[in-house]
């Protein structure tokens, strides 16, 4: 493949992951989190750029599948105001949620009274040109916005997911969505194969355009398994992504639990002593427009706001211990959501 950047190479990002003296020398300096103080609900949590585009975004943003998920819409509207509360103002979603159900919560808690407040980003799985369109339309309808802050392809699951798509058209609905300003922002996800993100590059620097943003896993146990960190992180610094990190608790498998807290991981980090705090610090340390986590409780929400607002950085040498210490927990058991290269 031709992706690695000529300056940055992925082998000597991920010494310096391990190796920079200072918690923020990872970051460019228009990457590095600022304070943007209050607005009508209070503080805000601190910002950072969304890649190229500039766009502020809070570096915690709310997953919204897991503000729906076996809730009753009373209790979606408690963890919706709630987030706002504490002080993000980036909240996630994505058709495939209960089929489109996460959505139509944001339309009735989130959009009529705070809309001037957030950025709403959903996805969709659309695999047509076709499909793709009246996604977009239904999330804008469900969630009673005007236009969509990031809207993302959802999901590559491996390069030939990427190729199809493209040449089905969904990449050129897209770029439509953008240029008649339904969606202000584009970007792609997934979290099965990081060949799936390269792929996607490729097929974007092929076609002499780029997106705004990329989701992908990122935790202390990716560099050593399957690395998104290592192989996609470079060439999104490179081109000036919008890097937002996801599954930095691996489905729950990081602190013993998975898929929500269903089944018990037998063998967590947090056997190591490494604590939660530690895992999403670790990422805020890495070059993130922000961190999307799914919370389930209003503690939850407190706890991830609070590790943000008190976050000063992470030095080389605690970073190169925490990874040293994750490395026995790491691989396929933990990280269920990945295959191999080449295999969706």
């Amino acid at each position: 493949m031709s992706t690695l950047p000529t300056t940055l190479r992925r082998r000597e990002f991920l010494a310096a992951v391990a190796l920079v003296g200072t918690g923020t020398a990872l970051l460019p300096r228009s990457l590095a989190s600022v304070e943007t103080g209050r607005d009508r609900l209070g503080k805000i949590l601190p910002t950072r750029p969304l890649g190229r585009s500039g766009v502020p975004v809070t570096a915690f943003c709310v997953g919204g599948h897991h503000l729906e998920l076996r809730r009753t819409p009373a209790e979606s509207q408690v963890l919706i105001e709630k987030a706002l509360e504490v002080g993000c103002r980036f909240f996630d979603n994505a058709k495939s949620y209960s089929d489109g159900e996460a959505e139509r919560r944001y339309g009735e808690f989130l959009s009529p009274k705070y809309r001037d407040l957030v950025q709403i980003m959903t996805k969709t799985g659309a695999t047509t040109a076709q499909e793709a369109r009246k996604d977009l339309d239904d999330a804008i309808r469900r969630m009673k916005c005007d236009y969509l802050d990031l809207w993302q392809i959802h999901h590559l699951s491996s390069p030939e997911d990427a190729e199809t798509r493209v040449n089905n058209g969904v990449l050129d609905v897209f770029l439509e969505a953008k240029q008649s300003g339904k969606a202000r922002h584009i970007g792609f996800t997934g979290h099965s194969n990081y060949q799936a993100h390269l792929r996607m590059l490729e097929l974007l620097k092929e076609r002499g355009v780029e997106l705004d943003a990329c989701q992908m896993p990122m935790n202390l146990c990716d560099p050593h398994h399957e690395s998104f960190i290592e192989h996609v992180l470079p060439v999104l610094v490179e081109r000036q992504y919008g890097v937002l990190a996801m599954k930095t608790l691996a489905y729950g498998t990081m602190v013993g639990q998975s898929g929500f807290g269903r089944i018990p991981f037998a063998n967590p980090p947090t056997r190591s002593g490494i604590t939660v705090r530690q895992m999403h610090e670790f990422v805020y340390s890495l070059p993130v427009a922000s961190l999307v986590s799914g919370c389930t409780t209003v503690a939850e929400l407190e706890e991830n706001a609070g590790v943000l607002r008190e976050f000063k950085g992470m030095d080389g040498r605690e970073r190169k211990r925490l990874l040293s210490l994750s490395a026995p927990h790491a691989g396929a058991e933990l990280e269920t959501y990945k295959s191999p290269p080449g295999r969706a």
